[in-house]
């Protein structure tokens, strides 16, 4: 299970829906708004309708951790599928996951880049191998992102996995040895490659073998020295 948060959490607005098929659907995104279905802990759904400007915002911004207003009360959901048209534009479904706040779930964080490297003086630049960490923490507690201070990062310099600072309650589960970004110098450009070559005679491929056959086919020639007729008597 993946998720990530905002620090506000939208809020939609849900309405029953009884209506189903394409007839069904189709007048509701006309009206302005969006099938979708909640799916239970242990399985149950519910079939709904949601603002169709307000989804597109928490998708396209990240928050797949939401709060659903559902018969007068607030459910925590994880956006678990969004279906999109054959354009891939516009959002025509959205299911979502009805959510424990009690447990923890796996979620993968980016990390934000804060400072300026000390190698960067030696003529070091940033290279940064992973942008996010999983871990596991508990869904109300989702931060936004990770930060990561490269201010101390000398030239050749690493920073791990382990190294990240997380806040309390959160456990790592991205490899701790795995390299998040390192400050390295570019790479030297080979200026070789613009070196003018003399002129050569160009191969002609399959010469050699051309020659090969000649040879044989020369010496196989009556007349030819050390060649005997054949059938000849030794």
């Amino acid at each position: 299970m993946v998720a990530k948060t905002i620090s506000e959490r939208i809020v939609l607005e849900t309405e029953s829906r009884t209506a189903s098929g394409r007839l069904g659907t189709d007048r509701l995104r006309a009206e302005g708004r969006l099938p979708a279905v909640i799916y239970g802990i242990k399985g149950q759904s519910t079939s709904v309708s949601i603002d169709a400007a307000l989804a597109e915002r928490a998708v396209h911004s990240g928050a797949h951790l939401l709060d659903l207003k559902l018969n007068g009360q607030i459910e925590h959901v994880l956006i678990q599928d969004v279906q999109y048209d054959h354009l891939n534009k516009n959002i025509l479904h959205v299911d979502f996951l009805r959510i424990d706040p009690t447990k923890k779930v796996h979620v993968r964080l980016p990390l934000e880049f804060k400072g300026v490297a000390k190698g960067s003086k030696e003529g070091g630049v940033l290279d940064v191998q992973h942008a996010e960490l999983e871990v596991e923490t508990l869904p109300l507690e989702i931060p936004d992102s990770l930060r990561v201070n490269i201010d101390d990062m000398e030239l050749n310099a690493a920073i791990h996995a382990r190294d990240i600072a997380l806040p309390p309650g959160m456990r790592l589960l991205t490899p701790g040895e795995q390299i998040v970004c390192q400050v390295k110098l570019p790479k030297a450009v080979d200026t070789t490659a613009d070196a003018t070559p003399g002129p050569t005679e160009p191969e002609v491929i399959g010469k050699k073998v051309e020659e090969a056959v000649a040879g044989t086919a020369a010496a196989a020639a009556p007349g030819a020295a050390g060649s005997k007729p054949a059938g000849g008597k030794k």
